[in-house]
């Protein structure tokens, strides 16, 4: 299944002094009783929801004593919550209508093992291996791309020049771009002395643990993050400067 099918509930709250709480269910939409429903495909084991006894192929139907007719209404209960506060959620479980008193748990910052996906998932800490231009990181970057590239692929090369173009249009809206590799030392810096000194920061990737963390297997894979740091979007391939400005917008809009 294509997870673009599929929504996971990572909702962040209105502010960012607190935890942010979730749900943690994933969910296709879906209808009961002619209004909206959402049939639950997914619980996180460390999620309320999972507390309160939810479990796939539930039907949510309600919250907070309201029929649901829009997702607002979830998005609303959400945001006007804490992490360790309630929201009740009225379920649909074999024909029969049971509300759940959900407390919110605080979004785990790796959410693959629900989603099947490294979307929704919080990037890790970088260590210290920026072997280049490592002082151009930006502290509050409004979005991160993130290019998993190599030395050897052809497609990687032809996309270092398009995200060197971005980076000089867009850093200074808060645009930051890292470029990383597993490469010897030796090898990426004589690439970048012989062949393309990307102006962005350049990070080794030694032992490939982001890697396979985030299930990288092809390059370039390049990934796109929002100012939080949470994984938006990841796709392969060479992609075009008009393409890259396109999904730009999504998270500097």
């Amino acid at each position: 299944m294509k997870f673009s099918r599929i929504i996971p509930f990572v909702l962040l709250a209105s502010g960012i002094s607190f935890a942010v709480p979730w749900l943690g269910v994933t969910f296709k939409k879906s209808t009961f009783e002619n209004h909206l429903a959402l049939n639950v495909i997914g619980v996180h084991p460390e999620s309320g929801c999972f507390s309160a006894g939810m479990v796939a192929g539930d039907q949510i139907v309600g919250v907070e004593g309201q029929t649901l007719t829009g997702m607002a209404q979830i998005q609303s209960a959400v945001n006007g919550h804490k992490a360790g506060q309630k929201v009740k959620i009225e379920i649909v479980r074999e024909g029969k209508k049971k509300t759940l008193t959900v407390a919110l748990t605080e979004r785990p910052d790796d959410i693959s093992s629900l989603t099947g996906s490294a979307i929704g998932s919080k990037i890790a800490k970088f260590g210290e291996n920026f072997y280049k231009n490592g002082e151009k990181r930006k502290e509050k970057p409004k979005a991160t791309l993130l290019d998993f590239w190599a030395t050897w692929c052809g497609p990687c090369r032809k996309t270092l020049p398009v995200l060197a173009n971005i980076y000089k249009k867009y850093s200074d809206k808060g645009v930051e771009v890292i470029g990383i590799a597993d490469e010897s030392v030796d090898v990426l810096n004589d690439f970048y002395a012989h062949q393309h000194a990307s102006p962005y920061p350049l990070y080794r990737d030694a032992k490939k643990e982001m890697w396979m963390r985030y299930g990288i297997h092809a390059v370039p894979t390049l990934m796109l993050l929002d100012k939080d740091g949470y994984i938006k979007r990841v796709w392969s391939g060479a992609p075009t400067e008009y393409m890259i400005e396109q999904i730009l917008k999504d998270v500097l809009d």
